[in-house]
């Protein structure tokens, strides 16, 4: 559906829409290197990839240029569930190459192995390399990723039959460099981490998605571009959030372009004033360090433990059945008390990622939904607070 102001600016698609599509995927310097990095290592039959990148940078977009640029040559699986096990992994890799069907129940770990073998033997002898990308990486347990490495030792003596690409924010490099992982680091091959936009990047790039919408003249006026770059500290997503919304206000007051003015007001409402601070952190493409005291990081454990078993119990308690309403307004107002008014965008965001709607929600998928929604909140008690209200909105609903 096109936006309120489509027809104000002459506009034949909506231009900053938050859902990852490649068709409006910006080539920065770090984008155009990290796909071409990708698709060499998994062309290549390079074995393991590594991409990282803040939240909201657009890891999750040109992971689907690259499925789109990928050939015929090439099965692909995109995993984004909770993986909590060996097993899960195996299961969830079998189910994506449709080895197994997701009805099918639990089976022995060697079963799925022989399944996959089976496979990938079959694949490399018609010629297809077969890439199996994981994403939100940072969140795998540390046996899941020893797994990881193991499932990399399917290969003949020249090719590697498996070529793993796993995508997460920068907590998944601090993963791979502890000690009890050394072996895994050490079959990395190519890593890539995706930094913000810079300003002139960001000025292309509004310009880019505007052009591609079908607009034909200058919405943006200079300054207001440089405002969106200060509040968005050059992340795409803040970038497109802050873009629409200065273009309702636009036309709500029937602006034909968007000003500093109004960018700064609309960065007021989603409480982004202090993006010129974020922007400061993240020199070079570093990531800001998110500490919390220990005391914090007991009390969000703790909180963690009671909130997966309420929720496990809501998920279990009918796989095929349909999320109530009312636990979705709850989880909503819950996830805007500590996001501001971007909570209600994300949810959105996380809820079609998961291909589903809040409408129809499944139960089986409300954990991968919370984590995901979890993993934004950066704050620690913040994240706390968030999970154990949701602890509490579960357990009613039991």
């Amino acid at each position: 559906m096109l936006p309120v102001y489509s027809t104000f600016f002459r506009l034949k698609e909506a231009p900053f829409n938050i859902t990852p599509d490649p068709a409006f995927l910006f080539g920065s310097a770090s984008h155009r290197e990290g796909l071409a990095q990708l698709r060499y290592g998994i062309e290549g039959r390079r074995g393991f990839i590594v991409l990282t990148g803040e939240v909201g940078t657009g890891k999750t977009t040109l992971i689907q240029a690259l499925l789109c640029e990928l050939g015929d040559e090439i099965t692909t699986a995109l995993i984004f569930s909770v993986i909590t096990s060996p097993v899960d992994l195996l299961r969830y890799v079998c189910e994506e190459f449709k080895l197994v069907e997701p009805s099918d129940g639990i089976r022995d770990i060697h079963d799925y192995i022989c399944f996959l073998n089976n496979f990938l033997l079959k694949e490399y002898r018609c010629g297809r390399s077969v890439a199996l990308i994981i994403d939100e990486a940072q969140n795998l347990p540390p046996e899941v990723l020893e797994s990881l490495r193991l499932l990399s030792n399917f290969e003949t003596t020249k090719d590697k039959l498996l070529q793993i690409l796993l995508v997460g924010q920068p907590e998944l490099n601090e993963r791979l460099n502890k000690q009890e992982l050394r072996q895994l680091r050490q079959r990395i091959t190519l890593r890539h981490h995706l930094r913000p936009l810079t300003l002139g990047e960001c000025q292309q790039y509004i310009a880019g998605r505007l052009r591609c919408a079908g607009a034909t003249s200058i919405i943006f006026v200079a300054d207001a571009i440089e405002a969106v770059y200060q509040y968005s500290a050059g992340i795409p997503r803040l970038i497109n959030v802050i873009c629409d919304n200065s273009l309702i206000s636009a036309y709500a007051v029937g602006r034909c372009e968007v000003t500093a003015q109004i960018v700064e007001e609309v960065a007021r409402d989603l409480c982004l004033l202090n993006g010129a601070a974020l922007s400061s952190g993240l020199e070079n493409g570093k990531a800001i360090r998110r500490e919390s005291s220990k005391s914090s990081q007991l009390a969000e454990q703790t909180t963690e433990t009671h909130g997966c078993n309420a929720l496990k119990s809501l998920a279990d308690s009918g796989a095929s059945a349909i999320v109530p309403d009312r636990f979705f307004v709850f989880l909503r107002d819950a996830f805007i008390d500590v996001m501001g008014p971007m909570g209600k965008i994300i949810l959105s965001e996380q809820v079609q990622r998961l291909g589903a709607s809040t409408e129809r929600f499944p139960r089986h998928k409300i954990e991968s939904l919370i984590d995901s929604l979890s993993r934004e909140i950066c704050d620690s008690s913040s994240r706390a607070r968030f999970r154990q209200g949701i602890s509490t909105g579960a357990k009613s609903l039991q």
